[in-house]
């Protein structure tokens, strides 16, 4: 009798994915590291894209785990997320959990103005948001379309909440529109533009790479916070494997590794990111809360007064 030994079926989980390839690749290199027998298939786009997918495959879903995108965002397709509280969700504060777990927080984006040196007018980098209402920023600001952002999303949306209309248009009116949020922090590094609205991590690899002439700045008037997390897909295939790759990106170990390769801030209360990097606590800073909830119900009504504003420049 001859007997076939065939070769074990590797389980299998499929991660959609809005971060980038680099910051991807190594967790997926690392979770592989930690279970062999998993095999992580990756499928990237942006987090609106990847929802809408969701939303679309709901009676059929192909993938299992959603890492990570807004909060805002990810809250609108409550519907298409299954519910799963993980031991890790004691470590994270309860504004970024979300209801019967449906989505639980891994990192928070800081709004920031990131500064070149060598093409702020007369040197002197500005102060706050309502600095760059004046004329001579014109054509040295750099925005990313919030159609397109969800973190610039938040920063408009909340400038227009705290500043009001007037001073976003004069903002807007100084600034030239970009399609993605890595085309305005590297129109900066590049010296194309003096300023850009964008978040924390992205300003800083560049002053951690050794630009001198980079400055990050927290505006006078108060910043943004643009949450983001997972979620687990209802209707996966491999619910056991998307829980593990879960429990995964929800360790301190991985979230450490990920801040000191991408500089993501962590949400979780037990990692102090101002013993791993150059930058400071969130404490420190003036925060102006925004209603996550409230900021998802009104994004499509922003985006219309949004467009209208861009085309009138």
């Amino acid at each position: 009798m001859v007997i076939l030994i065939l070769p074990a079926t590797a389980a299998e989980v499929v991660l959609y994915s809005s971060n980038n390839v680099e910051t991807v690749n190594r967790v997926v290199d690392l979770f592989t590291k930690a279970h062999p027998s998993i095999k992580v298939s990756v499928v990237r786009a942006g987090t609106g894209a990847l929802m809408q997918r969701i939303k679309a495959e709901g009676a059929n879903p192909l993938g299992d785990i959603f890492w990570s995108g807004g909060l805002s965002t990810v809250s609108e397709f409550r519907e298409q997320l299954e519910p799963y509280i993980s031991p890790e969700a004691a470590k994270v504060p309860e504004s970024y959990r979300g209801p019967n777990g449906l989505w639980l927080g891994t990192n928070v984006h800081v709004t920031v103005l990131m500064a070149n040196l060598r093409q702020v007018p007369g040197g002197q980098l500005p102060k706050g948001w309502a600095d760059l209402t004046d004329p001579k920023w014109k054509g040295r600001i750099v925005i990313p379309d919030p159609e397109r952002s969800s973190a610039s999303y938040v920063a408009l949306y909340g400038l227009q909440k705290v500043l009001g209309k007037d001073v976003l248009a004069k903002i807007v009116r100084n600034a030239t529109i970009v399609g993605t949020t890595s085309a305005a922090y590297e129109g900066v590094a590049k010296g194309e533009f003096a300023v850009a609205v964008t978040m924390e991590y992205a300003a800083y690899e560049y002053v951690a790479g050794g630009m001198k002439e980079i400055r990050l700045v927290y505006p006078a008037e108060g910043t943004f916070l643009s949450p983001e997390g997972m979620a687990l897909i209802k209707g996966g295939k491999h619910p056991n494997e998307a829980r593990k790759l879960y429990e995964f990106l929800a360790s301190r170990n991985l979230q450490v590794e990920v801040f000191k390769s991408a500089y993501r801030r962590p949400v979780r209360a037990d990692i102090d990111v101002t013993r791993l990097a150059d930058l400071p606590a969130l404490a420190s800073l003036k925060i102006i809360p925004l209603d996550d909830a409230r900021m998802g119900a009104e994004r499509a009504e922003f985006l219309v007064q949004w467009r209208q504003l861009a085309a009138g420049r």
